[in-house]
C-alpha cells in the first residue's frame, strides 16, 4: 500500500473516531440535557399541578360547605314548619285517651301489700299492758322492756330535790353495770347535756351524740362506746317531771325517722298511765269470800212471817268520774235518688237516654269510695271515645245542637257497656256517665245534646 493510501486509510480511521467519541460526547451530553430539562419541567408541573389541586380542593370545600348550610336551612325550615303544624292542631283527644287509659291500667293494679308496722305493735302492746299494771315500777319497766327493740341501750333517771338525776333502771349497759350500779349514777342537771334540754324545755330532747357539750360526762358514766345519736325524753306525772328516759342509738336519726315519735309517745303514755293508778277502780271482791258471807247471814236468821228491817249502811263514795266529753254526731239527711233512666216513645220505637235531674253529692263510704273513682274514670274513657273518633260529629253536633241525635249509637253502645261494668248499686245512685256526656261532649252546656 503507498502512503497516500496509509495515510487516507488512516486519515479516514481516525476521522471516524473523532466522529464517533463526539457522536457519544454529543449523545452523553443530550442525555444530560434531556435528564436536567425532564427533571425542570416534573419539578414545574409537580408545582403546578399541586396548586391546582389546592385551588380544586378549596373550591370543592367551600361548595360542600354552602351545600351543607342550605341543606341544613331547608331541614330547619321543614322541621319547623312540621313542629308549628302539629303545636297548632288539637291534640287534646289524644292527650285525653292517654291519660284515661293509663289511668285505667293503674288502677287495675293490684296494691301492694301492707305490711304491719310492728313498732306500732309492740307500742299498742305497751299501751295495753300498763293498763293493766298496778304499780308505777311495773310501768315503768315495761316500758324499758318494750323500748328495748328500738334502741341500743336506755337509762331511767329519777329526779331529786338537789339538782341531781339518779339512775334507776336501765338495759344495754354492758355486764360491769348491774342493778346496784346503776342506781350509784347520778349526773348533774345543771351541766349542759340532753337530759337537761329534756328537763328544762318538758318535751324530747334529741340530735347528735356532740350536740350538746357536756354529753361526754354522761358517756363516760356510762360506759362503752360514744352513740351517733343521743335522746331524752320527760315523763310528767300530775304536771311535774318525775323522771326523764335517756336512750342513744348508733346510727343518725333520719335512718330511723319514727324512733322519736314512738318514744315520745311511749313516755307519755307511761306519765299517764302513773296518773291513774290512784283512781284506777280496785278488784271485786272473790265469789268464795261473798258465799261465806251469804252463808253466816243466813245461818243467823230465824224463821218469821216478816223479814226484820236490816238497817241500811250507805255506799262508798265512788271515785271521782272523769270528765265526760261531750260529743256530736252529724245528723242523717234522707237524700232523694234520681237514678239515670230510660223512656220508650212508643210511636217511634227508638229508645232515648233522658237528662236527668242534677243529684246531690253521694253519700260515699269509705269502702265504696274506690268503686265510685272506677266508675268516674270509666265513664271519661267511654265518652272521650266517643269524642275521639267523631270529632267532625261532633263539632256539628254542637253547632246545632243535637249530639245525642247524631251519636246515638255510639252513646247507647258505651252506655250499655258502662252499665255492664259498673255496679248497679253504683250506676243506680248516680249520673257519672251523663255528667261526662254533658262535660266532654256538650262542653258543660246539657242543651247541646238536644235531648
Amino acid at each position: 500500500m503507498s502512503f497516500p493510501e496509509y495515510l487516507k486509510e488512516r486519515l479516514s480511521e481516525d476521522y471516524r473516531n473523532l466522529i464517533i467519541q463526539k457522536l457519544e460526547e454529543v449523545k452523553q451530553q443530550s442525555e444530560s440535557l434531556k435528564a436536567d430539562s425532564f427533571s425542570a419541567i416534573d419539578e414545574d408541573f409537580r408545582g403546578k399541578l399541586q396548586q391546582e389541586l389546592e385551588r380544586l380542593k378549596e373550591n370543592l370545600d367551600a361548595n360542600i360547605s354552602q351545600i351543607q348550610e342550605r341543606i341544613r336551612h331547608e331541614m330547619s325550615s321543614a322541621i319547623d314548619d312540621y313542629i308549628s303544624s302539629w303545636y297548632h292542631s288539637d291534640i287534646t283527644p289524644f292527650q285525653q285517651q292517654m291519660e284515661l287509659l293509663i289511668s285505667d291500667i293503674v288502677s287495675n293494679i293490684p296494691a301492694p301489700t301492707k305490711r304491719e308496722n310492728l313498732n306500732l305493735v309492740a307500742l299498742s302492746n305497751l299501751v295495753t299492758r300498763m293498763e293493766e299494771a298496778t304499780t308505777q315500777s311495773e310501768i315503768l319497766n315495761l316500758v324499758l322492756k318494750i323500748i328495748s327493740g328500738w334502741v341500743s341501750r336506755a337509762v331511767l333517771f329519777v329526779l331529786k330535790g338537789d339538782g341531781m338525776a339518779s339512775g334507776w333502771a336501765a338495759f344495754g349497759l354492758g355486764p360491769d353495770l348491774d342493778a346496784s350500779k346503776i342506781r350509784q349514777l347520778s349526773i348533774s342537771m345543771n351541766q349542759n347535756h340532753v337530759l337537761r334540754e329534756a328537763y328544762q324545755t318538758g318535751t324530747a330532747a334529741y340530735g347528735p351524740a356532740e350536740q350538746f357539750s357536756d354529753n361526754s360526762q354522761l358517756y363516760f358514766q356510762l360506759g362503752g362506746d360514744f352513740p351517733r345519736s343521743a335522746l331524752a325524753f320527760p315523763i310528767v306525772v300530775r304536771g311535774k317531771i318525775a323522771g326523764i328516759l335517756y336512750t342513744d342509738v348508733n346510727e343518725e336519726l333520719i335512718e330511723q325517722p319514727d324512733l322519736v315519735h314512738l318514744l315520745n309517745l311511749a313516755c307519755k303514755s307511761a306519765g299517764m298511765a302513773i296518773d291513774l293508778l290512784p283512781v284506777r277502780p280496785k278488784a271485786a271482791s272473790k265469789p268464795a269470800a261473798a258465799a261465806q258471807t251469804s252463808a253466816a247471814t243466813s245461818a243467823t236468821q230465824t224463821p218469821t212471817p216478816t223479814p226484820a228491817p236490816v238497817a241500811a249502811t250507805a255506799p262508798p263514795p265512788a271515785p271521782e268520774a272523769a270528765p265526760e266529753i261531750e260529743t256530736h254526731s252529724a245528723p242523717t239527711v234522707e237524700m232523694p235518688m234520681h237514678p239515670f233512666h230510660e223512656t220508650q216513645e212508643e210511636e217511634s220505637g227508638r229508645t232515648m237516654v233522658m237528662p236527668a235531674p242534677p243529684l246531690p253529692p253521694p253519700v260515699i263510704l269509705p269502702e265504696e269510695q274506690k268503686l265510685h273513682e272506677d266508675a268516674k274514670r270509666f265513664a271519661r274513657l267511654l265518652v272521650s271515645e266517643i269524642k275521639l273518633y267523631n270529632e267532625a260529629q261532633v263539632t256539628a253536633g254542637r253547632e246545632h245542637k243535637d249530639l245525642y241525635d247524631r251519636l246515638k249509637d255510639d252513646i247507647e253502645r258505651s252506655r250499655r257497656m258502662y252499665l255492664e261494668r259498673v255496679p248497679e248499686h253504683i250506676h243506680s245512685t248516680t249520673n257519672y256517665f251523663y255528667e261526662e256526656l254533658v262535660r266532654t261532649l256538650a262542653n258543660g252546656d246539657p242543651t247541646l245534646l238536644g235531648m
